[in-house]
């Protein structure tokens, strides 16, 4: 396995986008969403961009000066193979992440394909097939039913009562594990959220 996945939290970090087209743009809005603060160079940016929020745009072409440890990590997006080249070294140099749109074989990091629902979200790498990717999240989208998402935002808000409760220590876990069955799901579409958590509550 050359790639370890990992969910990383973005809120408040300062994320650096070289390049701002359509494959930029693409990004951008997944580290905006996970509440990113975006610094965007490029000479012509895309329309769309100036809809996200805590961006900071700068107008012109991208320098490896550009690149500095206030950054987390950097998405280098241009269609300049000698600009994406310099600013990847720069990164390098720094020691900071970063991610080559145009070869992600010469990336520190990759994105997947990423699947979310509510608290739910899963990223699949498929050694550079997106379609797999595709592939693997229609499949999974079938899985991951609106009950399904309830049901993890249910079970994640009761999570620290069910801990401090009376339960066996060793008990927690299976006792969560307990309700995540087709049976429940069935439930929610019937009966609603409410009536599960008053009777996990009546359990404690």
């Amino acid at each position: 396995m050359k790639y370890m996945p990992l969910f990383v939290d973005l809120h408040n970090r300062d994320i650096l986008i070289i390049g701002a087209g359509k494959v930029a743009l693409r990004r951008a809005r997944q580290f905006s969403e996970a509440g990113a603060k975006l610094t965007v160079i490029a000479p012509d940016i895309c329309e769309e961009f100036y809809t996200l929020p805590d961006t900071e745009f700068i107008k012109r072409g991208a320098l490896p000066d550009d690149v500095t440890t206030r950054f987390f990590l950097a998405l280098i997006a241009t269609d300049n193979d000698e600009v994406n080249t310099s600013i990847a070294t720069a990164c390098q140099r720094l020691g900071l992440l970063f991610n080559r749109c145009d070869d992600f074989a010469k990336s520190n990091f990759i994105n997947g394909t990423t699947l979310a629902r509510g608290e739910i979200i899963n990223s699949t790498v498929a050694g550079g097939v997106p379609a797999i990717s595709k592939f693997i999240h229609q499949q999974l989208s079938k899985i991951i039913t609106p009950e399904l998402t309830e049901l993890s935002q249910l079970l994640a808000e009761l999570r620290p009562a069910i801990k401090a409760s009376q339960l066996i220590n060793g008990s927690k876990q299976d006792f969560i594990a307990g309700w995540v069955t087709e049976e429940t799901l069935e439930r929610l579409k019937i009966e609603g959220s409410e009536a599960i958590r008053q009777e996990i509550l009546a359990c404690l």
